[in-house]
């Protein structure tokens, strides 16, 4: 028999049974912290007053209120996760899995693939272990599953990507050390979706923008690291009509990173 339970319980309790057996290259007790975030701080769980009675959201701006002012004051410290009130578990959907770790993760500096992959294996564990102790049944246990080794790929291949990226520019950009000192005519930065990928270079569609630019010279050895729909934090300049790259951020992978014009607006709930 399927029961509910709050997740914050449920992620205390999987941290309180998974230290040996349920090892990972990430430690579970920070990827649960920086799940706990993303659920608080930046999936649609609390966005919704009528999701939550006076009393809770007053807990969690209470919460927010502190840890932002923990967080100018540089008090955050490990260990101390957000608290998510009684969310149960029932509310989560594939999507937050998705959107952490093809989106959220991706923007911790530094993160490297290899953390993405145990901090992705750290999921799938508590997944599981909510299944064991009846709070997820069969159904939602094989979608989670399925939506976290999907996301956990591709964002793996995204990370090295960006670190590709990011070695690259910081050594030139493949600019000869004679010309770098020259001036750019004109720059453009933003949140570019790649449009087109070929041998030596690629194309770049700013959304915002409606501006297309291209084609970006990349070596092979970074371009097969990257997939049509993906997206660019990325700054561009323009040289004698050349474009090229000048300054990278994260890579997100096309599944999760869309257009504001081809999100589909959930029906509201009654």
């Amino acid at each position: 028999m399927i029961t509910d339970t709050a997740v914050q319980e449920a992620m205390d309790q999987f941290l309180m049974n998974c230290s040996d057996r349920a090892a990972t290259s990430f430690p579970a007790e920070r990827c649960m912290e920086m799940f706990a975030e993303y659920l608080l701080h930046y999936s649609d769980l609390y966005q919704d007053d009528e999701m939550v009675d006076e009393d809770e959201l007053q807990e969690w701006e209470a919460a927010l209120g502190e840890y932002i002012e923990n967080l100018f004051d540089g008090d955050v410290e490990t260990g101390h996760a957000a608290e998510l009130g009684s969310l149960p578990v029932s509310m989560l959907e594939p999507g937050h899995f998705r959107d952490f770790i093809g989106w959220s993760l991706l923007r911790e500096v530094g993160i490297t693939s290899l953390e993405i992959e145990g901090c992705a294996d750290v999921l799938l564990n508590w997944v599981s272990f909510l299944h064991k102790r009846h709070w997820l049944d069969s159904e939602r246990h094989i979608t989670f599953l399925e939506s976290v080794q999907e996301l956990k790929d591709e964002a793996m291949r995204a990370s090295q990507a960006a670190r590709l990226l990011f070695h690259y520019v910081r050594l030139g950009g493949g600019v000869s050390p004679r010309n770098r000192g020259k001036r750019f005519e004109q720059f453009i930065e933003g949140h570019a979706r790649i449009s087109k990928l070929e041998k030596g270079s690629v194309s770049l569609r700013f959304d915002n923008k409606n501006l297309e630019i291209g084609p970006v010279a990349l070596p092979d050895e970074i371009s097969r690291h990257l997939k049509r729909g993906d997206v660019l934090d990325v700054e561009l300049g323009s040289r004698g009509g050349i474009w090229m790259i000048v300054d990278i951020g994260p890579v997100y992978p096309g599944e999760i990173y869309v257009d504001a014009d081809e999100f589909e607006i959930p029906e509201k709930l009654s």
